[in-house]
């Protein structure tokens, strides 16, 4: 049964990293000719800049302007489905008044008013440049500077404030020792000019003080500039890291709650354990481990299919299950290859979080050990795998590996 019109346009116009592949294959159109289209505003201003080739060019531009507009009507299109039962004018209009809604809509509607009303060169220039900002959809960057920026809001705001202050007072003063040896210092707004040039840092040299007082005055306005234009840095260096703390967060969030194995746990449980378990995404075919070698992480599948071999046969994981633990609690090598069939996406708990997780979380523990003891063909004993703190410990590990050794015979081997 084939999928309705309104899914293929979600799924072909769908953001994120697991989108299906028309989606990344329309992303990766569009944004080819959101460059194109911006270059062409800005070569176009060098004379005889196409020569011969001026109307190819011409021509590839007006395509990547169609295919924008195009965009654009699919997005109206979808706004005016909606999402559940809201349909109409409310969803459209959320969209058109949305910052990336009016990124669209810039892009194009001088090219359909210049089509009907012809556009002046100028116009054509700077809205063909103004149409970069289409990229903002695609670009995390741009959208994590934006939350950052509000974020951070009050506090840039002070230290503008402050910046000010200290350019008006800088001026003044400068201007009361040098009004009468230097023309550049002649009025505050003449004045004003230099201390925003020396609190920058910048320092053209077309006005300086003269005067011995007018240079100790320069020469503090100086070190002051340097210790208040690094304050809104650091307030957007720490407004930045908190976001991607946050992003990260939240994504792990999303990631954890999707995984089967994980659903018995309260909100609390999840955000600790999302704290612990990394993300990471496989390409089909991409061998996410390989047996014998040192074990540092187990997975999480939260999407995707794997196909494991060992010693023992092959065996076939997906979405919900996990591997990778033998080597973890055995502290082994690796006992199988594991390699994904599809695109995959997992979590990983490396060794170092994994004695956290198995501490705070012993009923989590005991079915990742019953997991992996059936998987070894072996029954499961909690007191004889971890210590008192739920750590795997060591000693009986060995010892248990001697009496296999001596005498137990397993089933088929699983991902470890």
């Amino acid at each position: 049964m084939g999928i309705s019109v309104d899914d293929w346009l979600r799924g072909l116009l769908a953001d994120g990293p697991m989108a299906p592949r028309r989606a990344r294959v329309y992303r990766w159109v569009l944004i080819a000719c959101i460059l194109i289209s911006t270059a062409y505003a800005i070569l176009d201003t060098v004379p005889g800049m196409w020569g011969d080739g001026g109307k190819w060019i011409n021509v590839l531009d007006l395509l990547a302007l169609v295919a924008m507009t195009v965009d654009y009507g699919l997005r109206l299109r979808l706004a005016w489905d909606g999402i559940g039962d809201e349909r109409g004018w409310g969803p459209v209009g959320r969209y058109a008044a949305s910052p990336y809604g009016l990124f669209d809509l810039a892009a194009v509607a001088p090219f359909l008013a210049g089509l009907v009303l012809g556009m002046p060169q100028d116009a054509a220039t700077v809205f063909g440049i103004v149409r970069f900002l289409k990229l903002a959809r695609y670009s995390p960057a741009l959208e994590t500077l934006g939350a950052v920026v509000l974020n951070e809001l009050r506090p840039l705001l002070s230290a503008l404030f402050i910046v000010i202050l200290l350019a008006i007072s800088a001026a003044t003063l400068l201007y009361f020792a040098e009004r009468s040896s230097t023309p550049g210092f002649a009025t505050v707004p003449d004045a004003l000019w230099w201390a925003i040039v020396t609190l920058a840092t910048v320092g053209y040299g077309d006005v300086v003080p003269l005067t011995p007082l007018g240079k100790m005055l320069g020469a503090v306005v100086a070190v002051l500039g340097l210790c208040m234009f690094a304050l809104p840095a650091s307030i957007l260096a720490s407004g930045f890291a908190e976001e991607m703390r946050r992003h990260t967060f939240v994504a792990n969030w999303a990631l954890v709650s999707k995984v089967p194995f994980f659903t018995r746990l309260n909100a609390g449980q999840i955000a600790e354990i999302a704290e612990l378990l990394k993300p990471y995404r496989a390409v089909k075919g991409e061998v996410v481990m390989q047996i014998g070698d040192i074990g540092e992480a187990m997975y999480f599948i939260v999407s995707g299919q794997v196909e494991g071999e060992s010693a023992k046969g092959k065996f076939t994981l997906k979405a919900g299950d996990f591997f990778g633990e033998i080597a973890l609690l055995e502290r082994c090598p690796r006992t199988a290859t594991v390699r994904a069939q599809s695109r995959s996406q997992f979590l990983t708990l490396d060794v170092r979080d994994f004695q956290k997780f198995v501490a705070g979380y012993p009923d989590l523990l005991t079915v990742i050990g019953k997991t992996a003891r059936q998987r070894m063909g072996r029954e499961y004993d909690p007191t004889k795998s971890v210590d008192r703190r739920g750590v795997p410990d060591r000693r009986k590990t060995d010892d248990r590996r001697a009496r296999d050794r001596d005498g137990d015979k397993g089933g088929p081997e699983g991902a470890g």
